[in-house]
């Protein structure tokens, strides 16, 4: 009789150990909820936690979102179900977010849903607080605002540390289509891949990224317009905390590009800056989160005057000229390694490099103090297709379309005769040298002087570059 009793009384306080652990866990979880609600608003997003119903074993809980951008706030709810306990598998909670779409919906996106959640959010919480989140949204068929849409849908996998200062995790989306009188839009196969963190006591985020793209393609109703794709788009970046200064690389390519008939091949790009201080860019980017007095009255005030202009931008930018010798005494430097592209003329390619050499004590000597490397080669078919273009443009410019008399024709030819005369003289200045076919220039400028090719720029020459910069 006294072990049945005993086994029943142990019963009992495992009952209500886990039924206090539970109910524990659900409330210490209201607290994450409220504080993670917080953190996650911000200036153009509020999140705001209408309701919060906690019990023994699970709480249910509904937020309504609201995004404000330029002006015109779009607000949505949601409804989470929280489940945790008794004894979660694996780990501590669980909660299941579905996301509806505003009142005001397009009626065809609504009827193409059929009750469904346009976003789901699964997520797990660990017995640390960390948490495990799955997203996904549904395939949808819709007439949306005029236009024929077909969505893939997406899903979004990420981690999180209890703090939210580190995110790791994939997306992707299989597929996506606008099709409306005016023309069509398509994409194919997006996904992106993250692992990025924010260091103690930064605002910024270090960490590489990547994104690919299988196609993009756009059409136009116009007669006489061609199509335009996107192939093998392929972007990577990652930023690097190296005690106190950071290195961010981008590199990426398409592997084929058609615009208005014209092609490109194997575009890649590969870019760098290097010895940014850490201290200034932390500084920098608080600065830009907080708004002056003078700004705040700008905003609520909603004059229609541009951010620029406004108070808040000039105390931002004087705070950043009373900090740049801070930055400069890094000796930064952006670095161009390779720009390039295959059209059927050739490879053409560009490399530059931009570095500051002083000790950023006087910013007077600025512009001894920096030093710029310039290199590109290109086929002279490309060069003067350039340069007869943005004569051409120019042209159509200067001209009142009411008062001339010109046509495209004449305006073609004229553009052409001035592109030969502008490459002609580049040659004879020595800026570009034909070397069989390929128009190549190196430039460098140092020390307040320039020189191309190895030897230095005279004055006419120097004007002559400048022309051709600025034209």
């Amino acid at each position: 009789m006294n072990k049945k009793i005993g086994a029943g009384i142990a019963v009992v306080v495992l009952a209500t150990g886990v039924l206090g652990t539970s109910y524990y866990m659900g409330g210490k979880l209201q607290q994450d909820f409220t504080n993670a609600a917080a953190q996650w608003s911000r200036d153009d997003l509020k999140i705001q936690i209408t309701s919060y119903e906690r019990g023994a074993f699970s709480s249910a809980a509904k937020t309504v979102w609201t995004l404000d951008q330029d002006g015109d706030p779009v607000q949505f709810t949601a409804e989470h179900k929280i489940s945790h306990g008794p004894l979660p598998m694996g780990h501590a909670a669980q909660i299941n977010t579905l996301f509806h779409l505003p009142d005001d919906a397009d009626p065809g996106l609504k009827a193409a849903l059929n009750g469904r959640a346009p976003v789901q959010l699964l997520t797990k919480v660990g017995w640390g607080h960390s948490t495990s989140n799955l997203m996904t949204s549904p395939p949808v068929k819709a007439r949306v605002n005029d236009s024929d849409m077909d969505w893939g849908g997406m899903t979004i996998q990420w981690d999180m540390p209890s703090d939210m200062k580190a995110i790791k995790g994939t997306a992707s989306i299989p597929a996506l289509q606008f099709k409306d009188e005016e023309g069509s839009m398509s994409l194919e196969k997006a996904s992106m891949r993250f692992d990025v963190l924010q260091p103690k006591g930064q605002q910024f985020w270090i960490g590489p990224m990547n994104m690919a793209i299988d196609k993009v393609t756009t059409t136009h109703a116009e007669p006489d317009s061609l199509p335009s794709s996107i192939q093998g788009l392929s972007l990577d970046s990652d930023t690097v905390l190296k005690t106190d200064t950071l290195e961010m690389t981008l590199k990426g390519g398409i592997k084929s590009a058609q615009m208005q008939g014209k092609t490109a091949d194997d575009l890649v790009w590969d870019l760098s800056l290097r010895n940014i201080d850490a201290a200034w860019l932390n500084h920098v980017m608080e600065l830009s989160q907080k708004k002056s007095p003078d700004q705040e009255q700008t905003d609520s005030e909603d004059d229609g005057s541009d951010d620029a202009d406004a108070p808040g931008g000039i105390d931002l930018r004087q705070a950043m000229l009373k900090t740049i010798s801070q930055a400069l005494a890094r000796k930064p430097e952006i670095e161009i390694k390779r720009l390039a592209m295959r059209t059927p003329e050739g490879v053409s390619e560009f490399a530059a490099t931009l570095q500051y050499l002083g000790d950023g004590e006087n910013l007077n000597k600025l512009p001894t103090d920096l030093k710029l490397t310039l290199k590109t080669s290109l086929p002279k078919p490309v060069m003067e297709s350039m340069i007869t273009a943005r004569k051409r443009n120019q042209l159509i410019e200067a001209l009142d379309e009411e008062d001339n008399d010109y046509s495209m024709e004449n305006f073609e030819r004229t553009a052409k005769i001035q592109a030969a005369a502008d490459i002609q003289m580049l040659q004879k200045s020595g800026i570009f040298e034909d070397k069989s076919g390929l128009m190549s220039t190196q430039i460098v400028y140092e020390a307040g002087m320039f020189q191309v090719n190895g030897k230095p720029l005279d004055g006419e020459g120097t004007a002559m570059l400048f022309g051709t910069l600025t034209d």
